[in-house]
């Protein structure tokens, strides 16, 4: 039977803010193919920060990073939307321990001072994203689903396959232009990765999500890296041109038009779709809203589902379904915790702007928090374990400085 003695001596033979900075990575990279070991990856994490007095010591210099700081203040918030939410506590407990993703900001900005280690960081993501997409390649084409997974999808979604494969497109593009390598086989390897991304994007992962952050993170790049003189008439055409590749995919083609005739239709359907749900439900949610009675602080942590059963108890067919989740991070915000809650989460998301770092590190983080905000008006990305997860450690890592 191991003892806490014994764990305690495996920390202090080894390096622990290595060892620390290694499971960070190990999360990144685990996140795309396995909830569960990401768990185990966190559970180290954690029991290496209580192991470490070394650890411990270096949070204490991360509260000065702004990003650190409205992690926990938007924690102490959920933490308190426990005790007045509308759900049952057992859920509202449950919601709350799903947050626990703030905790990795503090932790990961604490360890991740080091240029080297930021930079081998985005150099796994990279090679395992293109890795995956190879994969993703070979299922599609021989027409057979991977472990679990559907033709071609290699991760938990096709919608989080899309955006992190977005994510890896941009982190290719900003190390061409800002950090190239001395190495010329390096640069050609990374143009190779972005074109194989991209058209795995275009012609096999249908995620919706996947082609709204894919042009947000091309909009960003251009925005850092063209000249200004310029750069105005190719933010407006980038877009456009990233629309037309995906009108000239039959897999983008139909999920763009499906989505379109779905949000058309949707008094008429007699099925549930996934965009006339959405449009349901937020029009639900705003009339939730409207309660001047949880104005202020909302319904609590968890309470979205228990008060959006009770808006939708007379409604009849699909359209009166409960769901715990309104696919809309900003309504979910407000409902659970009200003006004062919206007014901290935006302030959160803010803080990542103003940490003191510049550069290409500055560049992948902040591109990444934008993409997740656009996302986020279609579904609750800072909510969801892998989407979430992924951009708490991964700006938090990115974006940290030496305190």
């Amino acid at each position: 039977m191991i003892k806490y003695t014994d764990i305690q001596r495996f920390f202090f033979k080894i390096n622990s803010i290595d060892f620390v900075r290694s499971l960070f990575i190990f999360e990144v990279v685990i996140l795309m193919f396995s909830t569960a070991a990401a768990v185990i990856a966190e559970v180290l994490i954690y029991s290496a920060f209580i192991m470490m007095p070394r650890l411990r010591n270096r949070i204490f210099f991360g509260l000065k990073q702004p990003m650190v700081v409205m992690a926990l203040v938007f924690y102490a918030m959920v933490s308190l939307g426990v005790f007045y939410s509308a759900a049952p506590f057992s859920e509202s407990v449950d919601m709350w321990a799903s947050w626990r993703k703030l905790l990795l900001i503090p932790l990961a900005a604490s360890v991740y001072t080091d240029f080297v280690w930021k930079q081998r960081l985005v150099n796994v993501f990279i090679v395992i994203g293109t890795l995956a997409a190879l994969l993703s390649f070979i299922g599609y084409i021989f027409d057979f689903g991977i472990c679990k997974f559907s033709q071609g999808i290699v991760m938990e979604h096709h919608a989080t396959q899309g955006m992190l494969f977005s994510v890896v497109i941009f982190a290719c593009l900003v190390q061409l232009c800002l950090s190239p390598s001395s190495n010329s086989a390096v640069n050609w390897l990374l143009k190779l990765s972005a074109i194989v991304l991209t058209l795995n994007i275009l012609f096999v992962t249908p995620g919706r999500s996947g082609y709204l952050a894919l042009i947000v993170l091309v909009m960003i790049f251009i925005f850092f890296v063209v000249q200004r003189r310029i750069r105005s008439i190719i933010i407006v055409l980038a877009p456009l041109v990233i629309l037309a590749l995906l009108l000239v995919s039959p897999v983008a083609q139909k999920r763009i038009f499906k989505g379109i005739d779905e949000i058309k239709n949707y008094e008429q359907s007699d099925e549930i779709t996934s965009m006339g749900f959405r449009i349901v439900m937020w029009k639900n949610t705003i009339q939730l809203l409207k309660c001047h009675e949880h104005f202020v602080l909302g319904y609590g942590t968890g309470g979205f589902e228990t008060a959006y059963r009770k808006q939708v108890k007379d409604h009849k067919g699909w359209q009166g379904e409960p769901v715990g989740d309104p696919h809309n991070q900003y309504l979910r915000i407000l409902v659970e915790y009200g003006f004062i809650g919206i007014i901290v989460f935006l302030f959160f998301i803010f803080s990542f702007f103003k940490q003191n770092i510049k550069g290409p590190f500055y560049i992948l983080g902040i591109g990444v928090v934008l993409a997740w905000c656009a996302t986020s008006m279609f579904s609750a990305h800072f909510t969801t374990f892998v989407e979430g997860r992924f951009l708490m450690v991964w700006c938090s890592t990115l974006l940290s400085v030496d305190t």
